[in-house]
């Protein structure tokens, strides 16, 4: 097995181990999120039936003091005629008027129950934000931790780092485009240049040659 194929195994299985580890964390927090959702999501409905309860409440409480004020209304009105009527009336009234009472307190318990069903609901809302929010973030890192130890790696595979391995594989490809007899322009330009001085030089030398022979 060539250098590349070690180090492309060593990489590929490091990596997937990396995965498969992260994948176990978001899998985790991916489930608690899941079942938070699901315990919020009923809290909801919860907390919107204590709300309908307490709505239901408020009008009964309202019905037994309408109540109240009509009796007493009807035991001043009918005080003067019909004294018994007057107090039957009296005592409707104390009933409305007791049970008044015993929704208000029931009411008031009732709605600070609500409030702190309301606070606990907004607590897991942020906490759920909070949450996946971390998720994302931790998300980000790992993939930038990942990619930067691939890296690392990969620069660490030969002595020189990955560099070196570039320039080899430049050469590699140099020396096949020459074997082919594919030069780029710029190999043909200079050698074009080369060409022509070496053929003035030899007209040179030729000339001188020649020069020497007639003054012999």
């Amino acid at each position: 097995m060539n250098i590349f194929a070690r180090i492309t195994a060593t990489l590929t299985g490091k990596l997937d181990e990396m995965v498969a580890h992260v994948e176990n964390h978001d899998a985790v927090v991916a489930l608690a999120l899941k079942d938070t959702r699901a315990a919020t999501a009923k809290a909801k409905v919860r907390l919107e039936r204590v709300h309908k309860d307490g709505e239901a409440m408020r009008k009964r409480l309202q019905e037994a003091m309408r109540m109240e004020r009509l009796w007493e209304n009807r035991a001043k009105e009918t005080a003067a005629k019909d004294e018994q009527k007057a107090l039957a009336c009296i005592a409707r009234r104390n009933q409305c008027r007791e049970q008044a009472t015993q929704l208000q307190t029931a009411l008031t318990r009732h709605e600070e129950l609500e409030i702190k069903i309301r606070e606990n609901v907004q607590r897991m809302e942020q906490r759920l934000r909070d949450i996946a929010q971390q998720q994302n973030l931790m998300r980000s890192r790992q993939s930038t931790a990942d990619a930067m130890r691939i890296i690392s790696k990969i620069e660490g595979a030969t002595d020189n780092g990955i560099e070196d391995t570039f320039d080899r594989w430049e050469m590699l490809i140099t020396e096949t485009e020459y074997s082919l007899g594919h030069m780029s322009d710029a190999d043909t330009l200079d050698m074009s240049f080369v060409k022509a001085e070496n053929t003035a030089q030899l007209q040179a030398e030729l000339s001188e040659l020649l020069d020497s022979d007639k003054g012999e």
